[in-house]
């Protein structure tokens, strides 16, 4: 009697289910206990019984396996009932993984159940073999001719099911491929339609993993399932297969075009027309140079548009009908233009998956007529819900809305689960991306109306909440700096936009609203001519809470205000008179007092612009102060700068008739910000550049790279040189000095001299420093003459430090090259260049991580590297370990091939297989034969004899 069965586990587990988890874990804990004493016994029923229960336990629980439970579940699997078989195989792949040593203990008894003569035993193994055959490499290997043998067994059943492990058998066993795959395309024929869906299926991955390549020849066997079958899951798979197959062959597209068109036409089924649409595209079946291809267009955007049309249907239809009209909008975009205000309805949809593909599709459909009116539509999507405070929600209302939030099963409200998908940041974000790339598309070849960009660029800003600043300011600067026409509609509205503080203040937080400020402020600032109001302009760009934002607003705020200050000084000057000499002082106190804070700031590019500013409005300040202001208003006709050629120096003189009325230094600013225009810069500018007559780009700018060989009269001429160390700097300048004058006299003196003469000079030295301790000199008398040893130039890569090999060789050199070699490796020179460029063929840290970055292409190892296209036979490193007998002999013998006879049957096949260019290597073996010469054998025997006698 068992002390608890599965039952008995389950009902205990559902009564703890309400108790406290240590209640829980304590029978956890029991249970587990009785399993382990269950698997020791000897009772093969008793231990089945513990491996379900600890199957079960597993799977709700995360409970590691008990020690020397694969071994039990092997011994469960090789039991002769049937019902313990079936439990055993069931915990198989629960016990074994891919470091499991017990697997080898199956591989016996799984040949024996595969090859039983009882039906209802060989779908056992078959069950657990897709897990197993992925552990085992060497396993798929030997099980693998079993396989093939199943697939020709009188049972359906098992055929489905043999089928089926073949492709997580040929995962681990490759070379598999080229043996089965004549037996895989029999089983397209098969009279089962259960074994025709299941090839279908495994003919699908393959394809799908390794390319349609390989898969040419059974386009015959798919045409005829693709024309005869009525499974509609089948027919999908041969639709995506075909959908592989037609871009590799495009003669397939006539021959697939009745079919797929009646399909179409015909099937209910959203997911198979899906499908059939895919593969028309991906086929190029609906290119509009084809005859047939706008009928076959129609056909399909009807049939979508059916589904777009039904507002009760499946939500699923109309997701699939969006999904295939993506597709189809390429190539045919008037004809899904047709169902225009479905798919807008289609963005008010509660299912935000629909809505994606929704707004997929409508910027798809953007044309220079309809982007107004889709972009207005979609901007409503993100500006807040109206909400009607006057009124208060009757008692009903706001009972409903508090059952609806309250219960999870009630019936949501469409219009609540629509507003609260629209407040979603991630769909913001998407909407708000897909309306800026509709617009700038093309380089806004569907705009016609620019100050309307601006407009929505602005609404865009304030209404989005997300952060998509820089995407704002790059739009707006591009629409200014293209559209000339637009400047001054843009310069207007964008003034607005500087004097809002609550702006800036949500543009602090990160929501992406510190883009469109600070494109208002550059725009402001390039083009102030076309301010209304520039020191209002001024005093909104420096505004007191400036040090708040970011380093690059703050950068771009204080060159703005500089060119704003000198466009405005220099207006003033055609009109000036005291009241504007007081004006002008004022509002250059009240810019540097603005200036100020941002002195001392951190940011260096803000801190030098700042100073920049402060010191130049210094100038002018100083100006104006010394300058008298007139005692009446002047006008004057022309607004000219200017002279230059006296400089600023020509205000200090008193003559009405030279000096204009108003300070020179009003107009100090204006031309350092627009001498030049600032112009879009064409695509590929930098390609149409030419370059001019006679500059060689790969030509050396230093021959030799800098070591060229220097001639004996440079180098003179270069000796000749006196260095000049100019005058003053103290006593030890001056004894620098002489020393050099003195080496110079020796120098000019030693010009003459001859080998004799230098000899003798040479002798007299070393004879006065004979005698001396403190001077080092080399004892040997064949001394060389220095002036003999050639130059070369010394290359530091070449250079091969070796370590001394005896200690007399460390022996001679001194204790002070020891002391300075040391502290060279002690202190070595920092490196700041972590990344700069090295010669060619050096190792650098850049290009080990480039070898390291992973490669994206198809991989050509496993499956992906068999070609059946190529010739079948396989070479002795692709055979697998163990799979085949292998003979050591010599290399010169012959070699002959063995093989098998065929049947009436199989030469039939064969028949039937020739248009298929592979060889079956399980038919074909390679074996070497020693072939034994006449007479060999009486030859040794004669020799023995004489040697023996």
């Amino acid at each position: 009697m068992f002390e608890r069965t599965l039952q008995d586990l389950i009902r205990g587990l559902r009564a703890h289910k309400a108790s406290s988890k240590a209640q829980e874990d304590a029978f956890i804990a029991e249970a587990m206990v009785e399993i382990r004493q269950e698997l020791k016994g000897k009772d093969m029923a008793l231990k089945a019984e513990g491996v379900l229960k600890i199957c079960y336990l597993m799977m709700l629980y995360p409970i590691p396996a008990p020690p020397e439970f694969a071994f039990h579940v092997v011994e469960v699997m090789s039991s002769p009932r049937y019902h313990l078989k079936q439990i055993g195989y069931l915990a198989a792949p629960m016990a074994f993984s891919g470091d499991t040593e017990e697997v080898v203990l199956t591989v016996n008894g799984i040949k024996k159940d595969l090859m039983s003569p009882h039906v209802p035993l060989p779908p056992i193994p078959l069950t657990a073999l897709p897990h197993l055959l992925s552990l085992s490499p060497s396993l798929s290997t030997t099980l693998h001719p079993d396989l093939l043998h199943l697939l020709t067994h009188s049972s359906p059943r098992i055929r489905k099911r043999a089928v089926l492990c073949l492709l997580p058998c040929w995962e681990a066993f490759p070379e598999g491929l080229r043996e089965g795959f004549p037996r895989l395309r029999e089983r397209l024929q098969d009279s089962d339609q259960g074994v025709v869906g299941a090839t279908v299926g495994v003919v699908m991955e393959l394809a799908r993993r390794q390319g349609g390549k390989n898969y040419l020849p059974l386009a015959p066997e798919l045409f005829g399932i693709l024309t005869g079958s009525t499974n509609n899951w089948m027919l999908i798979k041969v639709v995506k297969l075909f959908a592989i197959l037609t871009p590799l062959e495009p003669r397939l597209v006539r021959k697939l075009l009745p079919p797929i068109t009646s399909l179409i036409s015909s099937t209910s089924a959203i997911s198979l027309l899906y499908e059939c649409v895919r593969t028309c595209i991906v086929g190029g079946m609906l290119d509009p140079d084809r005859a047939e291809g706008e009928a076959l267009a129609r056909v399909c955007v009807e049939k979508l548009g059916g589904y777009l049309r039904d507002e009760g249907g499946d939500q699923n239809l109309r997701y699939i009908a969006l999904l295939a009209m993506v597709k189809i909008i390429p190539t045919h975009p008037a004809m899904v233009a047709e169902y225009q205000d479905q798919i807008m309805e289609s963005l008010d949809d509660p299912d935000v998956s629909i809505r994606m593909r929704a707004l997929e599709l409508v910027t798809s459909m953007v044309d220079r007529e309809n982007l107004q009116t889709i972009a207005d539509q979609l901007l409503s999507h993100l500006a807040p819900p109206e909400q009607n405070t006057s009124a208060l929600p009757s008692a009903v209302a706001s009972l409903t809305a508090i059952a609806n939030q309250l219960s999870p099963t009630a019936a949501k409200d469409p219009t609540i689960t629509s507003t609260s998908v629209s407040l979603s940041p991630a769909y913001r974000l998407l909407l708000t991306q897909k309306l800026l790339s509709m617009i700038t598309h093309d380089t806004y070849v569907n705009v016609s109306d620019f100050e309307w960009v601006i407009s929505l660029a602005i609404d865009l800003a304030y209404v989005s909440h997300v952060d998509v600043g820089e995407n704002i300011k790059s739009l707006v600067l591009d629409v200014v700096g293209r559209v000339k026409s637009v400047r001054e509609y843009a310069v207007g509205v964008l003034e607005k936009v500087l004097g809002d503080e609550d702006l800036r203040a949500r543009g602090r937080d990160g929501t992406g609203e510190d883009g469109l400020i600070e494109a208002a402020i550059w725009t402001c600032g390039e083009y102030s001519s076309y301010l209304l109001s520039p020191l209002s302009a001024i005093s909104s760009i420096l505004s007191p809470t400036l040090h708040l934002s970011s380093a690059p607003l703050i950068s771009s705020s204080i060159q703005a205000s500089a060119k704003i200050f000198g466009h405005y000084a220099a207006s003033i000057s055609s009109n000036w008179s005291s009241d504007k000499h007081d004006e002008a002082k004022a509002l250059v106190s009240s810019i540097k007092s603005g200036l100020e804070p941002f002195l001392s700031i951190g940011d260096i590019d803000v801190q030098e612009r700042a100073f920049a500013f402060n010191q130049l409005l210094s100038f002018v300040q100083a100006d104006l102060a010394n300058h008298v202001a007139p005692t009446k208003r002047i006008s004057s006709a022309d607004n000219d700068m200017p002279e230059i050629e006296g400089g600023f120096a020509d205000s200090s003189q008193k003559d009405d008739d030279s000096s204009p009325p108003y300070p020179k230094s009003l107009f100090l600013f204006e031309p350092l910000f627009t001498s030049h225009e600032l112009n879009a810069v064409a695509y590929k500018a930098q390609e149409a550049v030419r370059i001019p007559e006679g500059l060689d780009l790969d030509g050396e700018i230093i021959l030799g790279g800098g070591f060229g060989a220097i001639s004996e009269d440079e180098q003179s001429e270069e000796e000749k040189t006196a260095i000049d160390l100019g005058e003053g700097g103290g006593e030890g300048m001056e004894e620098l000095r002489r020393v050099l004058r003195e080496q110079d006299r020796k120098g000019k003196r030693r010009e003459g001299e001859t080998k004799e003469e230098r000899a003798a000079r040479r002798a007299a030295r070393k004879a006065k420093h004979k005698d001396d301790p403190y001077y080092l000199y080399d004892k040997n008398d064949n001394e060389e003459d220095i002036d003999d040893i050639p130059i070369v130039r010394l290359d530091d890569t070449e250079i091969v430090v070796e370590e001394p090999t005896s200690k007399a060789k460390g022996s001679g050199k001194s204790k002070k090259g020891k002391g300075k070699e040391k502290e060279k490796i002690k202190a070595p020179p920092p490196v700041f260049d972590r990344q700069g460029e090295l010669p060619e063929g050096s190792t650098s840290d850049h290009q080990i991580k480039a070898k390291e970055k992973p490669d994206l292409r198809r991989s050509n190892s496993g499956l992906a590297a068999i070609d059946l296209t190529t010739s079948g036979q396989r070479t002795p490193k692709s055979i697998a370990p163990g799979r085949y007998e292998e003979y050591k002999v010599d290399d010169d013998l012959p070699e002959r091939i063995i093989a098998p006879k065929l049947g009436a049957d199989e030469v039939s096949q064969q028949k039937h297989n020739d248009d298929l260019p592979v060889a079956s290597p399980g038919q074909i073996e390679v074996v070497k034969v020693k072939r034994k010469k006449k007479g060999e054998t009486k030859k040794k025997k004669k020799e023995k004899q004489i040697i023996d006698g």
